[in-house]
């Protein structure tokens, strides 16, 4: 990629997260997000087609280093320290994301928890809850999950990814 867009789109993400940090995602305009990131319109388009675009490109980068790059195998404490370590080293944006609100990013991240944790937790965990619905132990996992995580991000005394791993699990017990 051009050094010149690299810029352009970093640009842009950070201002973005800037205003996301400042009010809610509907209220924000492609108008605010240009002008913080001093790029022009047609900058912007170039890059992105709607304001949505940008959203889903940043979720999409967040979870292709989360769930998609992951290293194979590994147990379950290994692959959930996983996601908490990817989701503390991209802090900025994961907490701006979570903590925003944003109905689209939560319902992203519970579907890619769906796929990659909910299976693991639901065969080494949660066998004796195999009356419940599937359904509902599926929201349950990966809603606990994102409370998790936005308490996680919140705590003034940082909590290490292996103690945190270890409430969660402990927790679907």
């Amino acid at each position: 990629m051009d050094r010149r867009v690299k810029k352009s789109r970093t640009a842009i993400y950070q201002a973005f997260i800037s205003l996301l940090n400042q009010k809610s995602y509907e209220s924000i305009t492609v108008q605010e997000i240009i002008d913080l990131a001093d790029v022009g319109r047609s900058t912007f388009y170039a890059h992105f087609e709607t304001k949505e675009a940008l959203l889903e490109e940043l979720c999409q980068d967040l979870f292709q280093h989360t769930f998609i790059e992951r290293p194979e195998g590994g147990d379950l404490f290994d692959a959930t320290a996983h996601i908490f370590h990817h989701f503390r080293k991209n802090q900025d944006r994961i907490a701006t994301l979570l903590l925003s609100k944003n109905s689209y990013f939560t319902n992203r991240l519970k579907i890619e928890l769906e796929h990659y944790l909910f299976p693991r937790i639901q065969e080494q965990l949660l066998q004796t809850k195999a009356q419940l619905p599937e359904n509902f132990l599926k929201n349950y996992v990966t809603s606990t999950f994102v409370e998790t995580v936005s308490w996680w991000l919140q705590e003034r005394q940082p909590v290490p990814e292996t103690i945190i791993t270890r409430y969660f699990l402990d927790l679907m017990d």
